[in-house]
């Protein structure tokens, strides 16, 4: 069945500017997210960052949406509370309807992108905003299949990480055995 991104999901935009309370707390702006991966790295807390301007909070139920560029396809699932820029959504999962690992794979598929990318418009900074987000539907399959389908993603990440760890190493060996 076809349905539209308020039935399954909600972008949850609770913005602060209290920087004293959340300055342990992680700092994820969409320089800090891979592109196509998710993968979350190189970020600092707020106070590192010294942040100034309004940012988004977020917790480990939410998915990081980059409404910059969205061409770029920066979608992460974080597994921790924190503050991220106003350059992207948190976007809350409506648990009884959808899994979030599966909504942020549909989040950075083929459709979704052939959908978004030509409404982001503007020639200089690409962009897209909250109602073009919810204009978005989707065949949302029973929550059971999803988490299926999540458990099949996470197992296939998981062999990509070996894979690529073995990769390394094996270039290790080249290259000691070439010296």
């Amino acid at each position: 069945m076809i349905r539209p991104f308020s039935d399954f999901a909600s972008i949850d935009a609770q913005m602060t500017t209290d920087y004293k309370k959340y300055a342990d707390y992680p700092h994820i702006g969409i320089d800090s997210i891979e592109k196509d991966t998710g993968k979350l790295s190189g970020y600092r807390t707020v106070a590192e960052d010294n942040v100034k301007s309004g940012k988004y909070l977020f917790t480990k139920e939410h998915i990081i949406y980059s409404k910059i560029r969205p061409n770029l396809n920066k979608v992460a699932l974080p597994t921790f509370c924190g503050l991220c820029s106003a350059d992207s959504y948190p976007i809350l999962p409506n648990n009884e309807m959808c899994n979030r690992e599966y909504l942020a794979y549909v989040l950075r598929s083929q459709w979704f992108l052939a959908y978004i990318v030509p409404l982001s418009g503007r020639s200089n900074m690409p962009k897209v905003n909250r109602e073009q987000i919810n204009g978005f539907s989707w065949p949302l399959p029973p929550l059971d299949e999803q988490e299926q389908f999540a458990v099949f993603i996470r197992q296939s990440d998981k062999s990509k990480s070996l894979q690529q760890a073995i990769i390394n190493k094996l270039k290790i060996l080249c290259y000691q055995y070439t010296m």
